[in-house]
């Protein structure tokens, strides 16, 4: 099974997080410094923001600390130095070595699939990066490696400002100890975008109206996709590539998830059954659009535009990249695309959502200990400080197309209940979401193909076992 290069998108969340690092990878292409070149004003630059890190820069929350090196970043996207994070971080700090340049952060480039290989090289080197992006996929395997260092020391947890993300830093425990200084909760990949228009011609209920007077369930969603799909004609209930992370989370579980401060397996509960039994619906129906007619794994518009498809999953960012230019080109109502959750498991009582995070990792052989506080205390103190907020929105919808009650949807998403998958995090070897591995051929075949999870677990459950036991027994052992 060939799968397309992820994208890794820093997206809408609470409504500051638009003027925050800004974050696109093919995966496949280097992507430079992103100095934005001599003069002129860089892309994400704001009067507002800067004015308010100014108001900000005596917070009683940034430590402090003397910065005279720039940090050192390993990343394979592109990062705003104009983010309310990056603007407190100057005007509190400065710019760390300025006779090399106004940058407050050296980058060390890479692709998408390398990243974890170059990190690894460079921490052997000697040459450690002092921070990293946190990915699921990444964790814990890159604590069991040894690439990543606890932040206990180094970041005090206790203080109000870490109140809005505390109760999920905990749920990222490993060890006894804390790696996860997660500075903001975002939106996540697990979105369902339609347009109003074709399910009231389709004689469908606004999935918002089901959303709100809590109907919005798999069977909901099974119904309005059964009564719309026509393949004969082109006509398709769902599409896109994060459809069987939705379905299983929304359940409450994930197929890997970390309790007691330990990993666990939860290939065969029954809500894990129950879940891919729906894809397996969805798939062998023809509900979802056919994966084998995709070029490379490409997704276009063009079907989603024309109205041959129900619910396009995704991200807040396709929103932003594609919905946004097309529904000004093609005159839309300012509310025709509309936006859901992933539906709710029927036998749930609530509503779990794909849980998403924004966190810097603390890289084993940092030597700018102080950096990596200063930029962290920063990040979590603009990332909710209510101005800055209320700045995001503004740029929001004048930049980014948002309305008002968009913007005001993401935020109810994003208070559901967070749940996150650890399947990715155990070893590219086993769990690498690029290529063909253990665990993406566990789920991924079920919603492409319609193939039996029965039949997929059986083939695939062996490696991912042993490694669960075998990063356990590290854990048990200290």
């Amino acid at each position: 099974m060939k799968k397309r290069a992820k994208k890794v998108l820093s997206v809408l969340a609470s409504a500051s997080l638009v003027l925050s690092v800004a974050v696109a990878c093919t995966g496949t292409e280097e992507i430079d410094s992103g100095d934005g070149g001599p003069g002129g004003p860089k892309p994400g630059e704001s009067e507002a923001v800067q004015q308010r890190a100014e108001e900000l820069k005596d917070h009683e929350a940034l430590p402090d600390v003397e910065v005279t090196e720039k940090l050192k970043l390993l990343r394979w996207f592109e990062m705003d130095e104009t983010s309310p994070t990056a603007e407190l971080f100057k005007a509190r700090y400065g710019i760390p070595d300025e006779a090399n340049g106004e940058n407050v952060v050296t980058y060390l480039s890479t692709t998408y699939e390398n990243r974890y290989t170059r990190l690894a090289s460079l921490i052997m080197a000697g040459d450690s990066p002092d921070f990293f992006q946190f990915e699921e996929r990444g964790f814990p395997y890159g604590v069991y490696i040894d690439q990543f260092s606890p932040i206990d020391d180094v970041i005090d947890l206790s203080g109000p400002e870490w109140d809005p993300t505390r109760d999920v830093i905990e749920l990222f425990n490993w060890g006894g100890k804390n790696y996860t200084a997660i500075t903001e909760l975002n939106n996540s990949s697990a979105l369902l975008y339609y347009r109003k228009s074709v399910v009231q011609e389709a004689g469908l209920e606004d999935p918002y109206d089901l959303w709100q007077r809590n109907d919005w369930t798999w069977d909901t969603l099974r119904r309005m996709v059964t009564d719309f799909s026509d393949p004969a004609n082109n006509k398709y209930g769902i599409v896109g590539y994060y459809i069987d992370e939705a379905t299983i989370l929304s359940t409450g579980t994930g197929l890997i998830s970390i309790e007691n401060g330990m990993l666990k397996n939860n290939m065969d509960d029954s809500r894990i059954e129950r879940a891919l039994d729906f894809l397996q619906e969805l798939a062998v129906n023809d509900f979802r659009y056919p994966y084998d007619v995709l070029s490379q794994h490409q997704i276009g518009p063009q079907p989603f535009r024309s109205g041959n498809i129900l619910f396009w999953n995704d991200g807040p960012w396709r929103y932003q990249e594609t919905l946004a230019p097309i529904g000004e080109a093609d005159q839309w109502a300012e509310d025709e695309v509309g936006i859901v959750p992933f539906p709710r498991d029927p036998q749930a009582n609530e509503f779990f959502h794909r849980g998403k995070q924004d966190a810097l990792m603390l890289v084993a052989g940092s030597q700018n200990k102080d950096g990596f506080k200063a930029w962290t205390q920063a990040s979590i103190v603009a990332n909710y400080d209510e101005v800055m907020m209320q700045i995001g929105r503004e740029k929001a919808m004048s930049d980014y197309k948002w309305t008002p009650k968009h913007l005001d949807i993401l935020e109810a998403i994003r208070k559901l209940t967070p749940v996150w998958d650890f399947k990715n995090g155990i070893g590219p070897d086993v769990s690498d979401a690029t290529i063909d591995s253990p665990v993406e051929n566990l789920t991924k075949p079920v919603i492409m193909t319609g193939a039996s999870y029965t039949q997929l677990r059986g083939e695939n459950s062996g490696p991912i076992i042993a490694r669960i036991a075998e990063i356990n027994a590290t854990v048990s052992q200290n």
